[in-house]
């Protein structure tokens, strides 16, 4: 039920979503950031990720 909190509003709506990950903790956990875009604009919202993901740069997975 806590995971679905963060994700049925948008289920509901037809609010595109994408989560790209963004950094670390300091302890080597993973950082997300969740984007919403308005519906039927899913093509911006993923040109958006898109120039996020080449600003943030390769994602490093957690030891």
């Amino acid at each position: 039920m806590a995971w679905g909190a963060y994700t049925m509003p948008f289920n509901v709506s037809g609010h595109p979503v994408v989560i790209i990950p963004i950094g670390q903790t300091q302890e080597g956990l993973p950082i997300g950031i969740q984007i919403v875009g308005k519906r039927w604009r899913e093509m911006e919202l993923i040109a958006i990720a898109q120039q996020l993901d080449s600003v943030i740069g390769t994602f490093r997975h957690p030891y």
